[in-house]
């Protein structure tokens, strides 16, 4: 009968107190494991075992000073998966059924035969082989996930089996999986999705993708995407937030009462025309200095296309915001642009907004407010009337 090649890597504890059969029989062992290691009775073995790696256990039942039942217990109170096999004879059911309530991997009446004794050993061979695999399987994937600078989290039904620390340090407050959907209304339907998360005064961004291992085993990856998704709100002229970035600010202005500067530069077609689109550019981008140079740093500063931009002020109340407005207009006037005087209109609102419609309307009078401004002769803030 073939022998499993993987018992030469194992180490066996054999325990047997007739001299005879103990010298036969572990000298048959010896050509199976790695090493043998051979105690005379109960008190013997168990002593060795707490001083060798052993992987598996053959024992017989009835011995002087500790049988093979009280060595056993023992030695599953330190190793409750360790394997055991009891060698037994047929008289011994008393002891049988205490063997078998210690959930042991098998018994051997004597005399033992050869083939049943390799097929047992193969199978725990197998057995063991499969277990220090996964282990060092699951030590490597904890090994990978350390080193990912995403955050990983592998969920077995509603609990997380595994997890690294970039993702403890993202979420150490909500390891439950339904704690975590809850909290940032995640759509584990969909394979990919972002949340934003505000940390302090500051939002941070992730993208999920979560990956279906099978029914009850689940991946999600969180990756912080904050500076990426940032850079597709920046104009790349002025450096300054585009109009994509609305769609973010919308979710902080909700339920705000809310102030907008709109401005937009006096004849900047003209300026285009008459000096280039470089010097224009360069108008767009010097702009942009003053806009933000005179505004503190919560204030929000956008470029809405072109020559307009919008400001959106920390502050609720119309006069400051039209005072504001005033500051900025006088410091691009008063600007040394070498080439031309360059001027700037101003239309001024502030409203209550609950919803993007609600945005959108206010947003409208204050357009409406910068045309008034234009056509009463540029180069002056009109606050809007509603």
């Amino acid at each position: 009968m073939v022998i499993n090649p993987y018992l030469k890597n194992l180490k066996c504890l054999y325990v047997e107190d007739d001299e005879f059969i103990k010298e036969s029989f572990s000298f048959m062992l010896k050509r199976y494991f790695k090493d043998v290691i051979v105690a005379k009775d109960g008190e013997e073995g168990l002593d060795k075992f707490r001083k060798e790696k052993v992987d598996i256990v053959i024992s017989d039942i009835r011995m002087p000073k500790m049988d093979g039942i009280q060595m056993a217990k023992e030695i599953k109170n330190i190793n409750p998966n360790i394997y055991i096999i009891f060698v037994t004879a047929f008289n011994d059911i008393e002891y049988l059924k205490s063997a078998i309530e210690l959930n042991i991997e098998g018994y051997l009446t004597k005399p033992i035969k050869k083939e049943i004794l390799i097929k047992k050993l193969n199978f725990l061979a197998d057995v063991i082989k499969n277990e220090k695999e996964t282990k060092e399987l699951l030590q490597l994937l904890k090994i990978i996930f350390e080193k990912q600078n995403e955050g990983i989290v592998l969920y077995y039904g509603k609990e997380p089996k595994l997890y690294n620390k970039k993702f403890v340090d993202m979420f150490l407050d909500s390891l439950s999986i339904d704690e975590l959907i809850k909290k940032y209304n995640i759509d584990i339907s969909k394979s990919s999705q972002t949340i934003d998360i505000k940390e302090d005064a500051h939002t941070k961004t992730y993208s999920i993708n979560i990956t279906k291992i099978s029914q009850n085993y689940m991946l999600l990856s969180f990756i912080d995407i904050t500076e990426y998704k940032m850079e597709a709100f920046i104009d790349d002229l002025t450096k300054l937030y585009n109009r994509k970035y609305l769609d973010l600010l919308l979710k902080e202005l909700c339920n705000k009462r809310v102030c907008l500067i709109e401005l937009d530069i006096d004849h900047f077609k003209k300026i285009n025309d008459t000096f280039g689109h470089q010097f224009g550019d360069e108008v767009l981008q010097q702009i942009a200095k003053i806009l933000k140079s005179n505004v503190r740093d919560e204030d929000i500063v956008i470029r809405m296309g072109g020559e307009e931009f919008l400001i959106v002020p920390n502050i609720e109340n119309i006069d400051t915001a039209s005072k504001i407005a005033q500051k900025l207009r006088k410091a691009i006037e008063k600007y040394d642009f070498k080439k031309v005087k360059i001027t700037s209109s101003f239309g001024v609102c502030c409203g209550q907004i609950g919803s993007f419609e609600e945005f959108k309307r206010l947003y409208s009078l204050a357009d409406k407010a910068l045309y008034k401004a234009k056509k009463n002769g540029r180069n002056r803030v009109q606050v809007c009337k509603k």
